[in-house]
């Protein structure tokens, strides 16, 4: 749905100071933002009505694809209409007072943590999986224990008063990256210019050579591909 004012509103995984909002924030800055706590749950507001796209990531340049999103999207009868590309810089987030050598334990989001392995392993720091990058800072701010940090945006950060950054661009590649798709029920409502891109999903009979042979259609039509996923 559309607010009073014609709005966009934009669905997406996590709370506010996450990278998904950070993203969407770019990507529209009029557009509503409505977090949700999972990519299920994104992908079913818009299909219920309750937002008219879905914002989500498909695939970072350090820790590879997000595996959840290559089984959902296939069934969920949204079409992609835009992708948008983030640039991620994790930062280490403690409580006030606490320094690098007071942590000992880092929480985030599994992707994000794999993003900055030889970064925590080089500070002996043990990554703690957490459910979301904005909620860790939460949870790190809540619980008063100096050996706790987090992983996460420095916006996340800044929205909470107990906490500081120790630490930042943790993560161990430079040009950390990751690609989100915007997706909606009627593709309708944005118009295609330019170039596009077409992503296709598949099957194939299970014999040898079927791969193969279905890539030669593409090359018969002159169809470029820019990237294959078996």
């Amino acid at each position: 749905m559309k607010n009073d004012d014609g709005v966009s509103t934009i669905a997406y995984q996590g709370v506010e100071g996450s990278y998904s909002s950070l993203a969407v924030a770019e990507y529209d800055p009029k557009a509503e933002r409505i977090g949700y706590p999972t990519f299920d749950a994104v992908v079913a507001a818009v299909q219920n009505d309750e937002a008219t796209h879905a914002f989500l990531p498909i695939e970072n340049s350090t820790a590879g694809r997000v595996a959840d999103l290559h089984h959902l999207l296939p069934k969920s009868g949204l079409t992609v209409i835009a992708e948008y590309f983030l640039p991620i810089r994790h930062a280490l987030i403690a409580l006030k007072g606490a320094s690098l050598k007071d942590v000992k334990h880092v929480y985030s989001h599994r992707e994000a943590l794999s993003q900055c392995t030889n970064t925590l392993r080089a500070l002996n720091i043990e990554p703690v999986p957490y459910g979301d990058t904005a909620k860790a800072v939460s949870f790190v701010s809540e619980t008063g224990n100096e050996a706790y940090a987090a992983l996460a945006s420095t916006y996340a950060a800044e929205l909470h008063d107990t906490v500081h950054i120790v630490q930042e661009n943790l993560q161990d590649a430079d040009d950390n990256v990751t690609r989100f798709l915007v997706l909606t029920k009627d593709p309708a409502t944005k118009p295609l210019n330019g170039d596009c891109i077409t992503s296709l999903v598949y099957d194939v009979l299970d014999k040898p050579a079927a791969l193969y042979e279905s890539l030669g259609s593409f090359a018969k039509h002159g169809v470029n591909i820019i990237k294959l996923e078996s």
